[in-house]
């Protein structure tokens, strides 16, 4: 349910920046990420299945900043997801798809019906809430659109298969309605964590994210900020760790079996 009593405790002296949606903002990334746009002066509206999280912090970001933050307890895979979305938030300046989920494994060894969950939220879900907002942005001419991709998208991914797939879904359907979108005033933009230390590896069942190099890691806030400097400045692709950015450009020029072969390495390290 929609978050009652959410006024204002005291009155920013900044101008507004509009209002951000952000999903999956009940831990990790998402919750990283409501302090920081709302530095930056955006009302927001956070969505999560956990309603007691998304109070808790939607009240230390108006004590902190002085903005409005409502929630709203949703699963974004529920079938009128969309409208009780608009309806909460009908004209927001920023929509931001963090929510998430994958399952480390051997693909054979995995739950049919989990994995074609993850489809379902990480692909169906985000679809329909980008297109469900994308025309009203392109009526006011403004707006961005955030998908929380990966770096597992740029590639096949063995152990990780179907989550990977999944963000290479959002990779090319993202980079593809940015492209359509241009001269609109509205933009679709990916960012792609690496490793990031936060619940999704215990639920995902794979290894500890803070074990990894520091040069392959990175923590929410880390990732915020780069959010929150790519809504400010968007462009397609957003890589926040430099070593990411490599791996991308170098990825084209190698062989796709030692592209695989490498990945699959990395991830039996991580514990499978």
């Amino acid at each position: 349910m929609e978050e009652e009593g959410a006024r204002l405790v005291k009155e920013p002296s900044r101008r507004r920046a509009g209002l951000a949606v952000v999903t999956g903002a009940s831990s990790g990334i998402g919750a990283a990420l409501a302090p920081r746009l709302a530095a930056d002066g955006y009302d927001l509206l956070l969505v999560a299945r956990r309603e007691e999280r998304l109070r808790e912090l939607a009240e230390r970001v108006r004590e902190a900043h002085g903005v409005q933050a409502r929630c709203l307890a949703l699963d974004v895979t529920e079938e009128d997801a969309l409208e009780r979305l608009l309806e909460a938030a009908p004209e927001p300046a920023v929509l931001v798809n963090n929510a998430g989920a994958g399952r480390f494994g051997p693909a054979v060894e995995a739950s049919p019906a989990e994995q074609a969950r993850i489809v379902r939220l990480n692909c169906e879900s985000l679809t329909r809430l980008t297109l469900g907002y994308l025309p009203g942005m392109v009526s006011r001419g403004r707006g961005v659109v955030v998908q929380m991709a990966s770096i597992a998208g740029f590639q096949p991914v063995p152990y990780f298969a179907v989550y990977a797939a999944t963000k290479a879904y959002v990779l090319s359907f993202s980079e593809a309605l940015d492209k359509e979108l241009e001269g609109s005033g509205v933009r679709v933009v990916s960012v792609c964590p690496g490793p990031v230390p936060t619940e999704f590896q215990a639920a995902a069942g794979s290894g500890d994210a803070a074990k990894e190099p520091a040069y392959n890691r990175r923590t929410p806030e880390q990732i915020a900020e780069a959010t929150a400097r790519a809504i400010a400045r968007p462009r397609p692709v957003v890589t926040a760790a430099p070593y990411h950015g490599f791996l991308r450009f170098a990825q084209r020029f190698l062989p796709r079996r030692t592209v695989l072969s490498v990945a699959a390495r990395k991830m039996r390290q991580r514990g499978i």
